[in-house]
């Protein structure tokens, strides 16, 4: 058995020794943006029906397409429904990929597109009477300023129940989530929707690339 899966592994190795990966870009670093495709498998292994997530990141543009990374993790609990575990698939993509590329992005229009100012901190602050100090009393100043929204995150997702219950902002029927697959949506719903360089548009199933890696 170990001959044949071996004798398996150098024929696809041998017929597929053609197959390359092609990038090319051809936009400014302005008109560019990242795409995530996020996918999930429903209880595909056959041990425990656990399900796995899938994404793939890459930089997008009128006439560019640079595959950046890819992501394929089996999820830590079973899913009980093919919403829930796309919904797992998403959080771990915006996550572990899209929020770390988003940031790097950022610097990258900083240092190569300068000029177009982002949100800046306030210098100071006027005197204030106790008696607004007092009604202000649990208003504590974010230490970094407010993201500038210049770098674009667009998540390709072909589930319209996630999409929804991201735009909504809430789950009921996903409320077990959190002590089950120990996840807190609250936070990834408000990252999509508060967040000025993240947006969720649907994709067509036949166009999901992550589906590639479920």
């Amino acid at each position: 058995a170990c001959d044949k899966r071996l004798h398996r592994l150098i024929s696809y190795l041998n017929t597929t020794k053609t197959w390359v990966q092609i990038s090319f870009v051809g936009d400014a670093v302005g008109d560019c943006q990242l795409a995530l495709f996020a996918d999930a498998s429903f209880a595909g292994d056959l041990r425990d029906s656990k399900s796995t997530s899938g994404g793939f990141l890459c930089l997008v543009g009128p006439r560019t397409f640079v595959p950046l990374t890819w992501i394929c993790k089996k999820q830590g609990a079973v899913s009980h429904s093919s919403s829930e575990a796309e919904v797992i698939a998403l959080d771990a993509n915006v996550r572990q990929e899209g929020i770390p590329a988003l940031l790097l992005w950022e610097d990258v229009l900083e240092i190569f597109c300068p000029g177009k100012p982002g949100v800046k901190p306030a210098k100071g602050e006027k005197t204030r009477s106790i008696d607004d100090m007092l009604r202000s009393i649990d208003f504590v100043r974010p230490s970094l300023p407010a993201a500038p929204g210049r770098a674009r995150l667009v998540i390709l997702e072909d589930n319209d129940a996630v999409i929804k219950m991201t735009v909504k902002g809430r789950s009921p029927n996903m409320r077990h989530v959190p002590r089950t697959h120990r996840v807190d949506l609250d936070w990834l719903f408000e990252r999509i929707r508060e967040d000025p360089g993240i947006s969720i548009k649907y994709v067509n199933t036949k166009q999901q690339v992550a589906d590639l890696l479920t």
